[in-house]
């Protein structure tokens, strides 16, 4: 019983357990920080050139359909 008591009061929010969490945390480094920018403009751009080509086709087909 008493360690069910002490389980919920560890899951509890206090200024004092979040900055314990932030302390554990490993923020990441210039180079890595550099390389996951990079990865999320790439795959950004990646994804924007493919949805661009999705409406080509869409509205190429939307014409041949219509008109």
């Amino acid at each position: 019983m008493a360690k069910e008591k002490k389980e919920r009061k560890e899951r509890t929010y206090s200024p004092k357990g979040i900055w314990r969490e932030l302390k554990q945390v490993e923020w990441p480094g210039f180079k890595g920080l550099m390389k996951s920018s990079g990865l999320v403009i790439l795959f950004t751009l990646l994804f924007g050139f493919y949805f661009f080509i999705c409406e080509l086709v869409a509205s190429g087909l939307l014409k041949v359909i219509v008109g």
